[in-house]
């Protein structure tokens, strides 16, 4: 470990952390665009659901004043072969540059892990980019004796609605542009169709509730709301919005998003897809609603939409909306801290994807 250093709960420093992170995935992803998943106010909303008695599910490394590592826990629940389970989404592991290949990051790790076993907590969901380097630390813990499943692999698909802008901003080289050009995934959205949506409103919990909770009897491994969790989930003004298709007075649809910036040559907004639910449109409809959602960011100045191919709805819409596989890649994997459980792999999931 480095000398006079501290691992400890956050101390809510969200400016500091957001300056630090930024310097060392720059030093990582040199002069390619990557996500700002340390905005201030998309950390508050990720964090703040935490529970002022549960703060050291949020950890951070200090030395004196200085921020020198994060790693965040958030709380969940899951459905599962008939059971709820009590569980963490482990996310946004950094380190600072000059702190890397010094064991802080294990360490942090290792502090998070004995917090999820405090907390009995069945398992601690966690995704790892595909070839990234700390699938090694991940291997070292195996080797240590904790458990550690593969569950599934998350693909990006993503759809261009200003093409010139994401050329310049991500440095596209002139095949990539003429290959979204041929696919068609630079055209403007569809005009208005069969299906409107409009702005979600506190009035619409219970049905949005409903439709989010229908997964628990399909999806295998589904996360599980309540009501006050699924109000805190849906609506942060300028960090997550929430779309609903309402039919004959009810909640027929919604689509919930998270505004990320992504900072390559310029910094740009995008729309990363984090809720969805269609269960009851045709497909016609669902082809219409996934434009009305692309009019929609599109309108709030967004460049582009990410959703992940998670396989707990139907996504041919996407497609047929000129979505496109994407080269990013995440694998969904599990800490297991209760005995006896097991996922093996496992065909289809509802979770978030930060």
């Amino acid at each position: 470990m480095i000398s006079g250093l501290s691992i400890e709960p956050f101390r809510g420093d969200y400016e500091k952390l957001e300056r630090m992170a930024l310097l060392s995935w720059r030093e990582e992803y040199g002069d390619a665009s990557f996500p700002n998943f340390y905005r201030p106010a998309f950390l508050r909303y990720m964090f703040g659901r935490v529970k002022p008695d549960e703060s050291d599910l949020v950890l951070a490394a200090y030395r004196g004043d200085e921020i020198i590592g994060f790693l965040g826990n958030v709380p969940q629940k899951f459905h599962f072969r008939d059971r709820i389970y009590p569980a963490t989404y482990c996310c946004l592991l950094v380190v600072r540059r000059d702190a890397l290949r010094q064991g802080l990051a294990s360490n942090l790790i290792g502090e998070a892990l004995r917090v999820n076993d405090r907390y009995r907590c069945a398992f601690s969901l966690f995704g790892l980019e595909t070839g990234h380097r700390s699938t090694k630390m991940i291997e070292k813990f195996v080797r240590e004796g904790r458990r550690v499943e593969w569950i599934k692999k998350f693909r990006v698909i993503a759809r261009v609605l200003d093409l010139d802008r994401v050329a310049a901003s991500e440095r596209l080289k002139s095949w990539e542009r003429a290959a979204i050009k041929a696919m068609g995934s630079h055209r403007p959205p569809k005009p208005e169709g069969s299906i409107r949506l409009r702005e979600y409103r506190p009035e619409d919990l219970d049905g949005c509730l409903a439709l989010l909770s229908r997964y628990q009897q399909s999806v295998t491994l589904s996360l599980v709301w309540d009501r006050e969790g699924l109000a805190w989930e849906l609506l942060h003004p300028g960090v997550v919005q929430t779309l609903a298709c309402e039919i004959d007075g009810r909640i027929a649809g919604l689509v919930n998003f998270i505004y990320h910036d992504h900072l390559g040559k310029t910094a740009e907004k995008w729309a990363w897809i984090h809720h969805l639910a269609y269960p009851d449109l045709d497909g016609k409809q669902r082809l219409d609603f996934v434009h009305a959602f692309l009019r929609y960011v599109r309108e709030a100045g967004c460049l582009g939409a990410i959703e992940w191919t998670r396989g707990y709805y139907p996504q041919r819409a996407f497609y047929r909306a000129r979505f496109f596989p994407y080269f990013r890649a995440v694998d969904l994997c599990a800490w297991i801290f209760e005995p006896g459980l097991s996922f093996g792999k496992i065909k289809d999931v509802y979770e978030i994807q930060v």
